[in-house]
């Protein structure tokens, strides 16, 4: 496999001093070995690993190693960088640096490198996608859950979409566009009427002096009012139509958004703070309203209007028109020139304005350890730092708006000034009246309206459009764990578990479960036993399918999981989790929520077996008892079992507990475990708890190291084995006599 195409002068060198040697794998880095921004090359052929570096035009041979020697190779993840090390029996090597931009295409070499030093066949090399996913315009990284550059997305295609949500409301629209229409036109009489005042009815006999027309004055007085009057009821039903089409279109918006979130895979969720996220929900939808609900209409407004003025204008004088376009086409290319650095400013802003609101939301979400620990005045701190960037940021964009603004307006007067310089000359010269001049600058003042708007169309659109790529982003995003085209249903489950090689990281280039492979029986109860952060709790995780494995595949009843269809499959698993969520509501509706359809007799027999139910009727509202945020008004106890009903009432053929009885007093967790006892029966169970006590009925242990399967057999075999189990046993039972010293 090669991945690159060295420099000529390498390879000049490659034929001068390893001319029997063939290349396999070729890969340039973009940091040298003294860690500054430059380039070096790893070339590995059937027989020798070797860097180079380019110094002077020439090649130097940096490290060599013969690849027989050679007995592991990793890529190795470091805050915004990586490294290549190998290892041998006499040394340890870093070689090669590289940044996080370059992490996948070396995190690819090595696994080649890999195969190579096993003696295995290389396997094809990965798609240009797949190793570098980078914008051909900006030659930024694309986000991996995104198929298109956030930075260089076309604005017109975001302003379709943005259009494509309005389809259902195409009649409304219609009839909006057509009360604009009546609007615009009752709007274009006013002006006209001022040349008719002036010119006509005004206007005495120059030889008499009399005012011959003045009888006309009632008539065109109440001509005048009844344009403005159905201008301002026209008017008022067009704003009714926009504001009605407007929010059902933002709430259609905001309803694709939801639905993609609670379709998209935890993985999404572990990129995103929460707050970041509340925010595009809120705040960017309510953007959009703005350009629905104001932009849009005024807009078409502004558009009709300069199209009626337009024509006014050039039949009153071609000539005028001429030279009042003069300002109007600077304003415009003005305004074209400045968008895209006021954009930026908009961009900022909005950024930072996330960042402040998921630290708000990450503080009052954490407020109990906040006041626990006495972290009130930290937390105030990161507030300012957060509250002064946004700040910085408001007041950057208001500094670079205040300078473009006066330009604008000054271009606009230049349009008057002409009006009254070169009017006033034809009026002299006799090729205008005064009344022609008067409507003329009328007319030019309803032009410059919408002109002047384009000075706030720029900054709403800016930041709408800005508010709009990020909830696209969010709805663009790639549901990482969806069901194939082909899955199967399986609506009834027999709870064979089988692993078949199964390599899984968070980060791809850091794996949590390494190769692992073993089988669970049917209805056979498996006790998970390791250290923390062994990757006992990322296994459940991807039984769950919550993550879909990078390697290797799950089987359930013979079925490779990602092949079945995700409603099946989480519908016959239950889960107790370590941290026990519940929602805000009462305690029969958490219950229920593995259930909706749940009777009360069905919730109330779930709740007893759990042992919930005694605590549940002594509470003054029984089971309507509000739990509170995240079940604050419950004591830990009461929220386990809790969850524990509500996994009971689901009744699954796959039963998860991630230590269901952390929680509970020693009394207490000896009912529950006889409750779990029962429960367990007819169905598969895979339990995971730190006290390794609990795990003793078990039909099997399964311990874990490091994301590798160790040890595996029942309590008493792996006592008898003396192996990691034992020594795990032997150290809880240590600090037990510790702990009952002390105490």
């Amino acid at each position: 496999m090669k991945t690159a195409a060295p420099p000529a002068i390498i390879l000049e060198r490659l034929k001068s001093d390893f001319r029997d040697d063939t290349i396999q794998v070729a890969i340039s880095s973009d940091l040298t070995h003294e860690l500054k921004f430059g380039e070096e090359w790893m070339i590995v052929t059937n027989q020798h690993l070797m860097i180079f570096g380019i110094e002077n035009g020439s090649a130097k041979l940096l490290v060599e190693r013969p690849l027989s020697s050679i007995r592991n190779i990793e890529a190795i993840s470091l805050t915004g960088s990586g490294l290549i090390e190998i290892r041998s029996d006499h040394e340890r090597l870093r070689l090669i640096h590289y940044t996080a931009a370059r992490k996948a295409e070396f995190t690819r070499a090595v696994e080649q490198i890999k195969l190579m030093i096993d003696g295995k066949p290389l396997e094809l090399a990965a798609s240009q996608d797949e190793i570098k996913n980078k914008c051909e315009r900006c030659g930024f990284p694309i986000p991996p859950e995104l198929k298109k550059c956030p930075r260089c997305t076309e604005r017109w295609k975001t302003l379709r979409r943005i259009f494509a949500f309005t389809r259902p409301y195409r009649t409304r629209l219609v009839y909006l566009f057509l009360l604009l229409i009546a609007g615009t036109g009752f709007g274009l009489i006013t002006p006209y009427m001022s040349k008719l005042f002036i010119d006509f009815i005004l206007k005495p006999n120059p030889q008499t002096g009399v005012f011959e027309n003045a009888h006309w004055i009632p008539l065109a007085a109440m001509g005048l009012l009844l344009a403005y009057a159905a201008q301002t009821l026209l008017s008022s039903l067009h704003l009714r139509l926009t504001g009605v089409v407007g929010h059902k279109t933002v709430y259609d918006v905001r309803a694709a958004l939801y639905d993609k979130l609670q379709q998209l895979s935890l993985a999404f969720f572990d990129k995103y703070q929460t707050g970041a996220l509340m925010a595009r929900v809120n705040q960017d939808t309510r953007e959009l309203q703005h350009f629905l609900v104001d932009f849009i209409p005024l807009t078409l407004e502004s558009l009709l209007i300069l199209i009626g003025v337009g024509i006014f204008l050039f039949i009153l004088s071609w000539k005028l028109t001429l030279f009042v376009i003069i300002p109007i086409a600077a304003t415009v290319i003005f305004l074209k020139k400045i968008y895209f650095k006021i954009y930026l400013y908009f961009r900022r802003f909005y950024h930072r304005r996330s960042r402040l609101s998921a630290l708000i939301n990450d503080s009052l979400s954490g407020i109990r350890v906040i006041k626990a620990f006495g972290q009130e005045k930290e937390e105030i701190k990161k507030f300012d730092r957060k509250s002064i960037d946004f700040r910085n940021a408001g007041i950057d964009l208001e500094v670079k708006w205040s300078l473009y603004s006066p330009i604008f307006q000054f271009l606009i007067m230049l349009g008057s000034i002409i009006i009254w310089f070169v009017g006033g000359t034809y009026i002299v010269a006799g090729q205008m009246s005064l009344g022609d001049v008067v409507a003329y600058s009328g007319y030019l003042a309803m032009f410059y309206r919408p002109v002047l708007y384009l000075l706030r169309m720029v900054q709403l659109i800016t930041s709408s459009l800005s508010a709009a790529e990020r909830v696209f982003d969010v709805i663009d995003t790639e549901i990482q764990v969806k069901d194939v085209p082909h899955a199967v249903s399986i609506p009834e489950m027999a709870g064979t578990i089988e692993f078949q090689n199964v390599t899984f990281g968070y980060d791809p280039y850091k794996p949590v479960i390494k190769d692992m492979s073993f089988t669970i029986q049917a209805n056979e109860v498996v006790g998970l036993v390791g250290k923390s952060g062994a990757g006992k709790s990322t296994i459940i995780n991807l039984i769950c399918r919550l993550y879909d494995v990078n390697k290797g595949a799950i089987l359930v009843d013979g079925h490779d999981i990602r092949e079945i269809k995700y409603h099946d499959l989480r519908q016959q698993i239950g889960v107790v989790l370590q941290d026990t969520f519940l929602f805000n509501g009462t305690i029969f509706e958490n219950i229920a929520y593995a259930k909706p359809d749940a009777s009360i007799e069905e919730v109330i027999e779930a709740a007893m077996a759990a042992y919930a139910h005694e605590f549940i009727i002594n509470k003054p509202d029984g089971y309507d008892t509000e739990v509170g945020e995240r079940g604050n008004r419950l004591s830990g106890g009461e929220k386990q079992r809790i969850a524990i009903a509500r996994a009971i009432l689901r009744n699954p053929r796959i039963l998860i507990l991630d230590e269901a009885t952390s929680s509970l007093d020693t009394e207490t967790e000896k009912k529950i475990q006889e409750a779990l006892r029962r429960l367990t029966r007819g169905r598969t169970t895979i339990a995971i708890a730190h006290r390794l006590s609990t795990l003793r009925n078990c039909d099997r242990l399964f311990v874990i190291d490091d994301g590798r399967l160790v040890e595996v057999g029942t309590h008493k075999q792996l006592m008898e084995l003396k192996g990691m189990f034992y020594h795990l046993v032997s150290m809880q039972r240590q600090l037990s006599k510790i702990v009952a010293v002390s105490g």
